[in-house]
């Protein structure tokens, strides 16, 4: 499922939902039923936790969602879970959406759609509305060209074209994380708050993991972790203006100024590490916070004197984390909103 979803929505009315409440053409129709006591609370609207990285395995809550679907509705199946990664964005690509095979000229099926539909959106005895939605964390629907969001809890027009872009031979239910990992009190009987994403830890040795440093960003967190106990190794590249002056330059170790062309391990002008570095710096995870191993000290890749590499500003080094946990990347300069530009990390596990 691709989609661009303010491109969809905006300058759009919304259209009629498709069903919102039972009505006598389906109120037969079964609906699915929780494996546990619910509780009196209840969780917060999903909020829309988009799809940010590729980790293409079908979550726990997904899977659970489908089987209780097609159990319910024999003359449905599941149609897809997890995809290869593409360019766009879907939780597709990482477990998080699942596409109901159900076809909205079967009559049987468009009950059944709509049964579910109704309850999703019903109340509970508390007058919560859209009560098994927020209890499962959907974040979002689409069917027959039309798409439900948490953000705007209506139903708003889906641009597309042909019967499976428009949703009309399957529906697509896409969860946020909570949801996604089974948590949520449908599955559980406790009310869970949404949860950030997680961390999925990095351990092949076949492919490697590219983080862009901007160098006015204050820091930059990995979407992925280091394993405790692997051997990692960073390089990094490019480099970066720290003040707004075009020979105000530096890489990850070194630097020059438009007063002084050449190279410096420390800032021209400078003469303490403290303050004269303009170095990236590299935390890696630790039992303690106040006790965070850092990297600042690069190993140039091509040596061309003084610790600096002006010939591919490439430098490297290793690591093995005491801790699994994601990477922190930043420049270190405490005036980082006038620079511009960023730096490439390339991290690769080596053994």
């Amino acid at each position: 499922m691709r989609r661009l979803i303010l491109a969809l929505t905006v300058g759009l009315s919304a259209l009629a939902p498709t069903i919102l409440a039972p009505t006598t053409a389906f109120a037969a129709v079964p609906t699915p039923h929780p494996a546990v006591a619910l509780p009196a609370g209840i969780e917060p609207m999903p909020p829309y936790q988009p799809q940010t990285y590729c980790d293409p395995k079908d979550k726990p809550g997904v899977v659970a969602f489908g089987q209780l679907l097609t159990a319910t509705y024999h003359d449905t199946s599941v149609v897809s879970i997890s995809r290869p990664c593409g360019t766009d964005t879907s939780e597709h690509y990482d477990g998080r959406a699942l596409d109901w095979g159900a076809y909205y000229k079967n009559a049987t099926q468009l009950a059944e759609v709509n049964a579910v539909f109704a309850w999703l959106f019903a109340k509970d005895a508390a007058g919560n509305p859209n009560a098994m939605l927020r209890r499962l964390g959907i974040m979002y629907v689409i069917w027959n060209k039309q798409i439900w969001g948490s953000w705007s809890q209506k139903w708003e027009p889906y641009a597309c074209s042909g019967e499976t872009a428009c949703h009309q031979n399957h529906v697509h239910f896409s969860f946020d994380w909570s949801g996604a990992l089974k948590k949520t009190s449908f599955w559980t009987g406790v009310v869970s708050q949404p949860m950030d994403p997680p961390h999925p830890l990095y351990t092949s040795l076949t492919t490697k993991q590219v983080v862009t440093v901007a160098a006015n960003k204050d820091k930059v967190t990995t979407w992925f972790a280091v394993k405790a106990g692997m051997t990692y190794r960073l390089t990094v590249s490019g480099s970066y203006h720290y003040r707004q002056v075009a020979a105000d330059a530096a890489d990850a170790e070194c630097s020059r100024s438009y007063g002084d062309a050449v190279w410096h391990t420390l800032v021209p002008g400078e003469t303490t590490q403290a303050t004269g570095l303009r170095d990236l710096v590299a935390t890696i995870p630790t039992a303690s916070p106040t006790t965070a191993t850092t990297i600042s000290g690069w190993r140039a890749a091509v040596a061309t004197g003084g610790g600096c590499n002006t010939s591919t500003h490439t430098y490297t080094a290793s690591f093995i984390p005491a801790m699994s946990g994601p990477l922190e990347f930043s420049i270190n300069d405490a005036t980082r909103a006038d620079n511009s530009g960023a730096l490439t990390v390339v991290v690769a596990r080596v053994k």
